[in-house]
């Protein structure tokens, strides 16, 4: 099945100046993850139970994963183990365009979820 992103509505991200678009399927999640370069990051860090890969499309992001400080590119993979401390403390001079795909699947970043959400916060 094709997946047209522009298709599917559009949400606010995790920060100020970043957008998203989510899909889920039965065992899989999908997630289009835009940022621009002057985006608001706090540096806070979060984890879920769900095994996360970020896959770079365009830009550049600071990324943290447990004690693990990375800058990450265009065609670069990322592994998030879940249960991990991670989280994108910065961006690029050109943004970041990215995906993010959660197994399982992360129902929470669908548009109208009332649940809770699968993230705990560093409360450091």
């Amino acid at each position: 099945m094709r997946i047209d992103w522009h298709a599917i509505p559009g949400g606010p991200g995790m920060r100020q100046g970043s957008s998203r678009r989510a899909i889920a399927a039965e065992r899989l999640s999908a997630v289009r993850v835009e940022t621009t370069p002057d985006a608001v990051f706090d540096g806070k860090l979060h984890r879920h139970d769900n095994e996360q890969l970020l896959v770079m499309i365009d830009g550049s992001v600071h990324l943290q994963i447990d004690d693990e400080d990375l800058w990450v590119k265009a065609g670069d993979l990322v592994v998030f183990p879940p249960g991990s401390w991670h989280g994108a403390i910065g961006v690029g001079p050109d943004g970041a365009e990215y995906y993010e795909i959660f197994s399982p699947p992360r129902l929470d970043q669908l548009p109208g979820w009332v649940g809770p959400s699968a993230l705990e916060f560093d409360r450091s």
